[in-house]
């Protein structure tokens, strides 16, 4: 015996599909004889079962003894089998060869040798034999094979069939909720469906999915409070409601959906309640226990995936605020102004989180100040300005409305948007650092929504960071302007730098790039009977220390200038000074010098200098010749023991002299160094301009040479000789 078997769709195009697969059977088993009308009657077999049974049906073809036995077999063993009416015309106008009765069985009964109907428990088969031309006789056929069962399954198919497709799909959480609740409602019959699960801290149930319900977000609900959840505390089996209208739970989204009676069943793992799935009805006792059974079967097959899926998904959020915040404290310590700090909280809260954010500063007098608005609708922001300037919003961390409609109106704010932004909840939260409160964060959702306890806890931390580095930006803020205030004590002001008869002077200074830092070049130039003073020197280090002796230095060398000593003897005195007032080894190089005219002017000047370790000034001459002056001598604050003699040189009219500090010559291309050939390359370029052009054009040169290099302090005095 041959045996050739295959399950079809209930599809349109089964009736084809399963006349192909005969064909090629009988093909396949060279049967030719009755190949026509075997293909016939299961042409008609297979169309009957698709339309009336709806179901998978089995196609089974055997090669028997002498015979073609062929089973169609369904899996609705309760509908009965259509009556094998005669074959019949009819003759109306609007119909030709319509049949009558089942038509497929009459065709049974006439063509196959014999046919039959066998029922089990779980399928329905109809079969039918056609014997060969040369075959055995029917009487001495063997009596019809038994049904064999097509499968394992019960006899309809599951109401879960669909949804235990959709666990084994491993889709995301999302659309796992949405498949659920279409499942559910038409597993039960309902006309509206609704899943709850857990929130990310497991104090509140949020509905997720919903289907035959008016739209817009669903209020989380408290999981135990059987006031607004009768239906999972205390039961932990399915529960009917059969009339919403007597019921206070759900009242509200259910009956505006026009629904009367509800069946809930919980999702629980592990003896816990994670959620709740619900199937609704627009009928009043709907639901039956048989009903409630089903749904707590649905809801005991999702629970578990359902809860691994929610997990999963809680630590992805939490991850993701993890990322999030390690990323807003990147940005907010990556800034040390305080409006650049707020600007950055408001956006970060505006793009990421909720809908608008604004940031109050308070002074040291305690005076309260709005500092940056910020809201996703740009559209809002004056309005949502406006608002928080006129009525300054309290301090509160429950997530309510901010203003009530009377405080709007009074205050003239009652127009459309303004109402809008006023309704929609929010909290305001204090930025304290150190026990110091900085100011407050204010942040509003969209109306409609609701803060969650998971937001809170985000704008918590949030505010911490954001207070943190508004406290640093204040200290930065403080710590700059003391050093610029010290710095400027530490130079002359170009108001009082004197008028150097026959000499144009210019100098330049440049703080390295931290500007908390005070530096330690200096440059000075004064006046003291019939004599012109320049000094410029270099502190080694920088910071109060450095300043302390940039000051000794610099009040020291005016003093003893006065006195009438000569450079070398001030020299001297000075090192004495610092030697004695320095106790955190501090050194400094100094080039210090006194100009007097020759005789008239244009004659030139006689210049009495001494470089303590300072490098040499460099003179350029009218044809473009760089030379250094003088020679070098001990730096100061080193060494007791050391004598400095005065050196005296003339320059004529025309001459440049250059004195600069080592942050010129030590600057720095990566491994190359400007050093004094590069100083004196550029510096002779610069013949037949103005002493302020020098210091333009040698600026120009070193940031071309480094741009961006200037990582120590600069200083430069240029005397241009008339």
């Amino acid at each position: 015996m041959k045996v050739a078997r295959q399950q079809f769709s209930p599809a349109p195009e089964t009736a084809g599909d399963a006349r192909s697969f005969v064909r090629e059977t009988l093909a396949n088993w060279s049967v030719e004889s009755d190949a026509d009308d075997i293909i016939l009657l299961v042409s008609e077999l297979v169309t009957n079962a698709v339309v009336h049974a709806e179901s998978v049906l089995e196609l089974t073809v055997r090669r028997l003894n002498g015979a073609v036995e062929v089973v169609v077999a369904d899996r609705v063993p309760g509908r009965a089998v259509p009556q094998a009416g005669p074959l019949t015309v009819d003759t109306s106008p609007s119909h030709e060869n319509a049949r009558s009765g089942g038509l497929g069985l009459a065709l049974a009964a006439a063509i196959a040798t014999s046919w039959g109907v066998s029922y089990s428990k779980e399928d329905k088969a109809v079969w039918f034999r056609i014997q060969d031309e040369n075959g055995a006789p029917h009487a001495e056929l063997t009596p019809p094979l038994p049904v064999r069962p097509l499968t394992r399954r019960p006899t309809r198919p599951s109401p879960w069939a669909s949804l235990d497709a959709a666990l084994s799909a491993r889709l995301s959480l999302p659309d796992l909720l949405e498949r659920t609740v279409e499942y559910a409602r038409s597993a039960l019959g309902g006309d509206a469906a609704y899943i709850a699960l857990a929130t990310t801290d497991e104090t509140e149930w949020e509905v997720r999915a919903a289907v035959g319900v008016t739209s817009g977000p669903w209020r989380r609900f408290r999981s135990r409070t059987e006031e607004t959840f009768p239906s999972v505390a205390p039961a932990p089996g399915a529960v009917i409601n059969d009339d919403l209208m007597i019921a206070r739970a759900h009242r509200g989204r259910l009956a505006e959906a026009g629904m009367r009676s509800l069946v809930t069943a919980p999702l629980i793992v592990e003896g816990r309640i994670t959620g709740l799935i619900g199937v609704a009805s627009r009928r009043i006792r709907h639901f039956g226990d048989t009903a409630a059974r089903r749904l707590q079967d649905g809801a005991d097959r999702i629970a578990l995936p359902m809860e691994r899926a929610r997990l999963a998904e809680v630590e992805l959020a939490r991850r993701a605020s993890l990322s999030f915040l390690a990323e807003a404290s990147d940005l907010l310590t990556g800034t040390l102004d305080e409006q650049m700090t707020a600007a950055l909280a408001a956006q970060l809260i505006t793009s990421r989180l909720h809908a608008w954010c604004a940031v109050h500063t308070t002074t040291d007098l305690g005076v309260s100040r709005l500092v940056h608005t910020m809201h996703g609708n740009e559209n809002y922001n004056d309005v949502l300005r406006t608002l928080l300037t006129e009525l300054p919003p309290p301090e509160q961390r429950e997530p309510r409305p901010l203003w009530t409609r009377d405080a709007l109106v009074a205050a003239n704010l009652g127009d459309e948007l303004t109402l809008e932004l006023a309704e929609s909840p929010a909290i305001s939260v204090p930025l304290v650092a150190h026990g110091q409160k900085l100011g407050r964060m204010t942040l509003g959702k969209q109306t409609g929504e609701d803060f969650t306890l998971e937001d809170v806890d985000i704008v918590d931390d949030l505010a911490r960071r954001v207070a943190s580095a508004m406290e640093n930006a204040r200290l930065y803020a403080a710590q700059t302007s003391m050093s610029e205030a010290l710095q400027r004590s530490l130079l002359p002001a170009k108001e009082k730098v004197p008028v150097v008869p026959g000499v144009d002077h210019a100098v330049f200074y440049r703080s390295a790039d931290e500007r908390t830092v005070v530096g330690g070049d200096f440059y000075d130039i004064f006046a003291i009977d019939g004599r012109w003073c320049f000094a410029i020197g270099d502190v080694c280090g920088t910071g109060p220390e450095a300043a302390a002796v940039t000051g000794l230095a610099r009040h020291t060398l005016r003093a003893l200038a006065r006195e009438g000593f000569s450079p070398s003897h001030i020299m001297q005195r000075l090192n004495l000074a610092i030697l004695d007032e320095n106790t955190s080894t501090r050194f400094l190089t100094m080039l210090y010098g006194e100009m007097t005219p020759l005789g008239r002017p244009g004659d030139g000047m006689r210049i009495r200098l001494v470089s303590a370790g300072h490098p040499l000034p460099l003179r350029l001459n009218q044809k473009g010749e760089v030379e250094p002056m003088g020679s070098s001598q001990p730096l100061l604050g080193a060494f007791e023991d050391v004598d400095f003699h005065t050196e005296t040189i003339e320059v004529a009219s025309g001459d440049v002299l250059l004195a600069v500090t080592d942050g010129v010559t030590e600057r720095r291309n990566g491994s190359d160094m400007l050093g004094d050939e590069g100083l004196t390359r550029i510096f002779s370029a610069c013949s037949g301009l103005t002493a302020h052009a020098i210091t333009v054009r040698l600026d120009r040169d070193l940031e071309e040479f480094a741009p961006g290099g200037h990582t120590d302090d600069t200083a430069m005095l240029v005397l241009r000789f008339l």
